[in-house]
């Protein structure tokens, strides 16, 4: 599990990601230059389903189902409506009429007010206009959080009983709308291609809706156990989803106690042996501290099962203390934020970077041109952030 931090600290969490995200994804697409099919389902127009949250929740999962079912994929947005996306779809016109069939049989007449279709290339332009409605309508109508009041009025440290609160909390919570992902690049003479999509659970948007006033200090050992309890729904989400990232290089945030848990070896069982190497596992630096004979057994059962490991969240102080190179690990992510990239100029900090494999190096949290121009004088060829994500958009 991830911490999600913002490299800007003058910045609040959006309330924007899951449009965001997807605009990302469309503009990766265009991109490509290859024909896709994209059906919005507007379920905001369906007025059961805009009165019946329970209702409106039927109908995603049926829709879900649907695309992982049809090799489609699946994103939501903010108010509840839904976009569906198939790659060179073989009956592209039979598309919208089975996935109605499938999940919204009981409102085919209104097939003309809840349902879009564009298709890519040509229809572009239009996608991003109605992307851009959606962008407008979370600006001007985001409802205020929602706070449990068990948890409402308690602040300071965390404690075992505030642990079991938060348990109570996130059964009763989905969890989806705190997914966030965010593409790893490779970077070719400034040509910059996306490799892996990491994925994770923003804890802090999550603490800020429903426990805003808990202190969390992310090396008490009640934070861990948080983690574990995140760690365990990402994974029962991954099982049971597995048909629908299969065959895509995807990154995961796991304690290094899940990985020696139940809920892991189920995941490891949904996922075929020859498909492992597609997936990666981060390791945070400061769970790698806490338990070191636990990290090394955690890398130990990886290894053994074909996955990729990279250690997260490595500031450059740290490395002329520890030699993560010795670490039978394929990738070490050093923050170099704002607040993190001076301490590379640093001669000592500097040469103990420069000890390790450069292959191996994932310069991330890039916020600042500084960090993009050290890296590439350093010979890192690998890189994540905002920054990244934006210069990738505009090549």
């Amino acid at each position: 599990m991830r911490i999600w931090e913002f490299e800007d600290k003058k910045e609040t969490p959006s309330d924007l990601v899951r449009e965001q995200d997807f605009i990302m994804r469309v503009r990766r697409m265009q991109r490509a230059g290859s024909p896709f099919l994209i059906l919005n389902f507007i379920l905001t127009a369906i007025e059961p389903l805009a009165k019946s949250q329970a209702a409106l929740e039927a109908v995603q999962n049926k829709l879900k189902a649907f695309s992982t079912s049809a090799n489609g994929f699946y994103f939501e947005m903010s108010n509840g409506d839904v976009f569906l996306v198939w790659e060179n779809p073989g009956e592209a016109r039979l598309m919208g009429r089975r996935a109605i069939d499938a999940a919204l049989n009981e409102y085919k007449a209104n097939t003309n007010i809840f349902l879009l279709t564009y298709r890519l290339p040509e229809n572009y332009a239009l996608l991003r206009e109605r992307l851009n409605s959606y962008v407008e309508d979370v600006r001007t109508n985001t409802p205020p959080a929602k706070i449990p009041d068990k948890i409402e009025d308690k602040a300071g440290r965390l404690t075992a009983k505030t642990v079991l609160q938060i348990e109570g909390i996130l059964a009763d919570i989905d969890l989806r709308r705190y997914g966030r992902t965010q593409s790893i690049y490779s970077d070719n003479n400034g040509e910059l291609k996306p490799i892996a999509e990491e994925y994770f659970i923003s804890f802090e948007d999550l603490r800020r809706e429903h426990f805003p006033k808990i202190e969390i200090v992310q090396a008490d050992h009640y934070f861990f156990a948080i983690c574990a309890l995140l760690d365990q729904k990402l994974l029962g989400a991954m099982t049971a989803a597995y048909s629908s990232i299969a065959g895509r290089a995807i990154r995961l945030n796991l304690s290094i106690a899940s990985i020696m848990g139940s809920f892991f070896a189920q995941f490891v069982r949904a996922v075929p042996k020859d498909q492992r190497y597609l997936l990666g596992f981060e390791l945070h630096s400061g769970d790698i501290l806490q338990d070191f004979p636990l990290t090394l057994g955690a890398i130990e059962v990886l290894r053994k099962e074909n996955f990729n490991i990279a250690f997260d969240s490595v500031t450059p102080n740290m490395t002329p203390y520890i030699d993560f190179g010795k670490f039978d690990v394929s990738a070490i992510k050093i923050k170099v934020s704002k607040d993190h990239i001076p301490q590379l100029f640093n001669s000592t900090i500097r040469k103990a970077v420069e000890r390790l494999p450069i292959e191996k190096i994932i310069f991330t949290h890039c916020d600042n041109e500084r960090a993009l121009a050290l890296g590439r004088e350093m010979g890192v060829t690998t890189y994540q952030g905002w920054l990244i994500d934006d210069l990738a958009q505009k090549q």
